[in-house]
C-alpha cells in the first residue's frame, strides 16, 4: 500500500509539474498579446494626436486673429465693414478612432490609471471642442448676411464671444496632447 502511495505520488509529480508549466507559458502568452495590444494602442494614440495636434497648431494663429479682428468690430464706437478676415470659421473636427478602439477592445486598460485618467481628460475636452465647433456652426449659421451695419455688427460680436473660447480650448488642448504625448511615450 506505502509502495503504490509512492508510485502514485511519482507519477503525479509530472502531471502536476507540466500542467503548471502549461499555466505559466499560457500566462506568458496572454501577457505578451496584452503588452503587444497596449503598445499598438499607444502608437496608435500618438499617431492620432499627432494629427490633431497639427490641426490645432495650423488654425490657432487663424483663430487669434479672428478672434482679435471680431472683437474690433463688435465695439460700436469702431466703424464697421464687411470683414475682410474672415475665411470661414474653420473649426475641423478631431478624431478619436484610436481612444474608441482602445476602449472597444479593452487595451485601455493594460494602461497605469493615472494615464488612463489623464487620457480621459484630454479626449472629454477634444469632444467639447468637437461640440463647440458645431453649436458655432449652427449659431452662425442662423445670423444674417447681409451689407447692413447691424447684420455684420452682430456677426461680429458672436465671433467675438466665441472665438475667446475656442482659442482658449485649442491652447489648452494642444498643451494636454504635448503633455499625454510625454506620457504615452515612457
Amino acid at each position: 500500500m506505502k509502495k503504490a502511495v509512492g508510485n502514485f505520488l511519482l507519477q503525479m509529480i509530472p502531471v502536476a509539474l507540466g500542467v503548471y508549466l502549461g499555466f505559466l507559458v499560457s500566462d506568458w502568452s496572454e501577457n505578451n498579446s496584452k503588452r503587444a495590444q497596449r503598445d499598438q494602442l499607444k502608437a496608435s494614440m500618438l499617431s492620432e494626436m499627432q494629427v490633431n495636434l497639427q490641426q490645432l497648431e495650423k488654425i490657432v494663429d487663424y483663430h487669434r486673429v479672428l478672434k482679435d479682428s471680431s472683437q474690433y468690430y463688435a465695439n460700436p464706437s469702431n466703424p464697421i465693414r464687411k470683414p475682410y478676415f474672415f475665411r470661414g470659421t474653420r473649426i475641423s473636427k478631431l478624431s478619436n478612432s484610436a481612444y474608441m478602439t482602445g476602449i472597444q477592445t479593452g487595451a485601455i486598460n493594460e494602461l497605469p490609471l493615472e494615464t488612463i485618467q489623464k487620457i480621459n481628460q484630454v479626449y472629454t475636452r477634444q469632444n467639447d471642442y468637437n461640440d463647440y465647433g458645431t453649436l458655432i456652426l449652427s449659431g452662425l449659421i442662423n445670423k444674417k448676411f447681409s451689407e447692413k451695419k447691424e447684420d455684420m455688427r452682430d456677426i461680429a460680436q458672436f465671433l467675438a464671444i466665441t472665438m475667446v473660447d475656442v482659442v482658449a480650448m485649442e491652447q489648452e488642448l494642444i498643451l494636454k496632447y504635448q503633455n499625454l504625448q510625454i506620457d504615452l511615450e515612457k
